[in-house]
């Protein structure tokens, strides 16, 4: 996907209740109980949806896989615009 595909696509979707299953839906909504917030939805070149949520702090990341469980460990690159 080119740069320009990407930043034509929204890093949260408007239908991202729609696109994530029940279990990551819970997961965002119980990190969300200590500061976490959804960063992004990666969506392109995988079968399902990755959220990625991230930490009060601002650095702190962690992926939500699809049976909910949050990986802070992930070795997700981060990169910045």
């Amino acid at each position: 996907m080119s740069k320009d595909n990407r930043d034509k696509m929204p890093p949260i979707p408007a239908n991202v209740e729609k696109l994530l299953n029940p279990l990551q839906l819970m997961a965002i909504r119980n990190v969300g109980n200590f500061g976490w917030e959804l960063h992004f939805v990666r969506r392109h070149g995988v079968d399902i949806p990755v959220p990625v949520v991230k930490g009060a702090d601002g650095k702190a990341i962690g992926v939500i896989d699809e049976n909910g469980r949050v990986d802070t460990n992930s070795k997700l690159i981060i990169r910045s615009k």
